[in-house]
């Protein structure tokens, strides 16, 4: 059988198998493209009646922290929404619980437009009140992750990955998931202590997952075929 045959045979689900997770895939997408709109939604217009003598200019500039929680959170969605996207590029069929672990992950995220809301309003409140907020905001991303780890491990364990992708990049992606719910985890406890210094690795982990995450997941791919071809 030729390598085109072999794919169209993998693509057409046989009557035995799960169906394919086209509709899970678009479900998603809409639900990520609600929440990222309603992030929106919380920054406010300064009302003309309530300057209260200061100048616009003032007034928008004493709103910073709803700025810098829509710009945190919207990334972090548009994060949580590629790498679901790069997941699914390998995910060929479903199954009921593939089916129930990502609607918990769309459960968690989509509960970030009421946490940033809470981490915008509190920035500039007590230390306790911005502390809560903080691990609010980090529990959520925290048990987003979680779901999300769980979803990966659930597709290879059950054989829903396509068979003819490369195994080492499977795994390396494996490794790569995983730690997001333990170094959301990490951001929860700082959290605790402080919870500015949370907000610095909600920026870190962005930038690992949207820029050099693949880079290391490539070079992790590399390593373990190599380590793979000395056996």
């Amino acid at each position: 059988m030729t390598d085109a045959a072999e794919a169209i045979a993998e693509a057409i689900p046989r009557p035995e198998e799960e169906p394919p997770p086209a509709r899970i895939e678009a479900f998603s997408d809409g639900v990520f493209a609600i929440i990222i709109t309603l992030l929106v939604l919380d920054l406010r217009v300064p009302r003309e009646e309530a300057l209260g003598g200061q100048s616009l200019d003032a007034a928008l500039m004493r709103q910073w922290p709803l700025y810098a929680a829509y710009v945190l959170s919207f990334l972090q969605v548009g994060v949580v929404w590629s790498n679901h996207h790069t997941m699914f590029h390998y995910i060929r069929r479903s199954d009921h619980v593939l089916l129930v672990l990502n609607l918990l992950l769309l459960l968690c995220v989509a509960v970030l437009p009421f946490t940033t809301a809470m981490l915008a309003e509190y920035a500039r409140a007590g230390h306790a009140e911005r502390q809560l907020a903080a691990m609010v905001y980090s529990g959520a991303l925290c048990a987003a992750g979680l779901f999300f780890s769980a979803m990966w491990q659930h597709a290879l364990r059950a054989g829903l990955v396509s068979a003819r992708a490369d195994q080492h990049r499977l795994q390396s992606l494996r490794f790569h998931w995983m730690l997001v719910p333990l170094l959301y985890g990490l951001a929860f406890v700082i959290a605790w202590v402080d919870a500015r210094l949370s907000i610095v690795i909600y920026i870190v982990l962005l930038v690992y997952y949207a820029l050099p995450g693949p880079s290391v997941v490539r070079w992790q791919t590399r390593r373990g075929a190599r380590l793979a071809a000395l056996r």
